[in-house]
């Protein structure tokens, strides 16, 4: 659904009730100094979190469901470490009180807006945390 996804090659690694983890190849994103170029780094952690927030869509059992749209509101990223590899990003999945919270907000007001924090990872490190808000609406 995103083309820059398919230019990046991102791939699905993992996905489970824990969290949602996402890899791309090197090769198409990296950057002059042969590391993983930093836009491909915080959009790789964006989708992560794009991808747990639209599996948390895709899994409600409306018989009717109404058509949702969503869209980052604000996000942050700190860069720690160069990527040397392949790159991988988790976004674990908000915990259910959070999940409640959000869908109370959207059956109630059909807008909700969810936090979340996802980390590219090398080698055990943390290479770049992203924290972004998502909102999601009619």
């Amino acid at each position: 659904m995103i083309p820059l996804a398919k230019a990046m090659g991102v791939g699905v690694e993992e996905s489970d009730d824990h969290a949602l983890v996402l890899v791309a190849p090197k090769e198409p994103n990296k950057n002059s100094l042969n590391t993983a170029f930093g836009g491909s780094l915080v959009s790789l952690a964006t989708l992560a979190g794009y991808g747990v927030v639209w599996e948390l869509m895709r899994d409600e059992k409306d018989a009717v469901k109404p058509k949702w749209h969503i869209v980052v509101k604000e996000s942050r990223a700190a860069y720690r470490r160069p990527v040397i590899g392949d790159l991988r990003a988790i976004c674990e999945r908000p915990a259910q009180a959070a999940i409640a919270e959000f869908k109370e907000a959207l059956s109630r007001y059909g807008k909700a807006k969810l936090k979340l924090r996802a980390r590219v990872i090398e080698g055990g490190q943390t290479a770049v945390d992203v924290q972004a808000a998502f909102v999601v609406t009619r």
